[in-house]
């Protein structure tokens, strides 16, 4: 009996309607677009809505997809949500996504994942060994963020908070009908001694007592509350370093090499990073997409972002060997070779 592969179906995005400038963004931040476009690359993200969750972005993404008529609602048997901004701290924001999507009374099993801005990667490597096992037929792979809300607006904290912005996007993850489109090979890594050396955000600390004590007046009191950097040149090199090596050992291990690649779908955090992993990669600047310029860091929805905006308007087709690759706070890193 034939081994059973998987592939990338179908994907869908949703991403808020508020543009927000790097002219637009508080005075506070003491900043402005040529600082922010010299350092990232970004000019624009989105910002949700006031009251708007995780979940309902991502009900917007699912419903995109569902629109395209290539996969039914009740086909899906799994979800997967990776995210750092969810609802609540608790439940995960999956089990809220089944249930405004019409779909609690199926029942169907809802995992959350927290892989910051390597969840896509985490979650499709999940994914492709649920259905390549047979546990699950149709996997619905979810990344989204909102960290509008939650970012720190001072000038402390505006080398995080001008890079960030809100989004979601989807896939579903199935068994391949034939060998032409399937997952060849995913890869994941992790180090934790990046985890407070990289973006991290405490919210509260367990080792305290009381593990919260919040004053909405004391600014520098709440400063656990907001995402923190403490060293950018670290987390730069360490992501330059990391996503290089593992797209070569994905490659490798997957019988190919970059020359072979038609398009790199990095994690959208910086463009100067991911111009440098290609210039390691011998990969022209030309086969790298982006829309960093347009969102902002998504986190887990950068790649799926990318996927589906450019697999809509053409770019990417069926039968395009594509390499994705992050690299996200803890650290945690990893590569996925897909032929589409």
């Amino acid at each position: 009996m034939a081994k059973e592969v998987a592939y990338i179906r179908s994907s869908g995005m949703y991403v808020p309607d508020n543009i927000v400038t790097n002219d637009d963004l508080p005075q506070q931040l003491n900043t402005n677009d040529e600082w922010v476009q010299q350092r990232s690359g970004i000019r624009e993200r989105r910002y949700a809505e006031p009251g708007q969750r995780c979940s309902d972005l991502a009900k917007k993404a699912v419903e995109n997809l569902l629109e395209k008529g290539k996969v039914q609602a009740d086909e899906i048997d799994c979800i997967i949500f990776a995210t750092l901004s969810p609802d609540f701290l608790f439940p995960g924001a999956g089990v809220f996504l089944q249930e405004k999507l019409g779909w609690a009374d199926r029942t169907i099993p809802c995992y959350d994942i927290r892989q910051q801005c390597s969840g896509f990667v985490y979650g499709l490597q999940m994914a492709q060994a649920f259905v390549e096992s047979g546990m699950y037929q149709n996997v619905l792979l979810v990344g989204a963020e909102i960290h509008s809300n939650a970012l720190d607006y001072s000038e402390r904290g505006r080398a995080v908070s001008v890079l960030f912005g809100d989004g979601a996007a989807v896939t579903v993850i199935s068994r391949s009908p034939d060998d032409r489109s399937r997952i060849l090979l995913s890869e994941t890594q992790a180090d934790g001694r990046g985890a407070l050396n990289g973006i991290h955000m405490k919210i509260f600390d367990i080792g305290k007592k009381p593990i919260m004590d919040y004053d909405p007046h004391e600014f520098d009191q709440n400063a656990d509350f907001y995402p923190e950097m403490p060293s950018s040149k670290n987390l730069f090199s360490n992501a330059v370093r990391r996503m290089t090596e593992v797209s070569l050992s994905a490659l490798t291990r997957a019988g190919l090499s970059a020359e072979d690649v038609d398009w790199v779908l990095p994690h959208q955090a910086n463009m100067r990073i991911n111009r440098m992993v290609a210039e390691h990669l011998k990969i022209p600047d030309d086969k790298v997409l982006y829309n960093i310029q347009k969102y902002g860091n998504t986190t887990a929805a950068t790649i799926p972002l990318l996927l589906a905006e450019f697999s809509d308007n053409g770019i990417i087709l069926r039968g395009d060997l594509l390499l994705m690759v992050a690299f996200g706070s803890g650290f945690t890193w990893g590569a996925a070779v897909v032929r589409y």
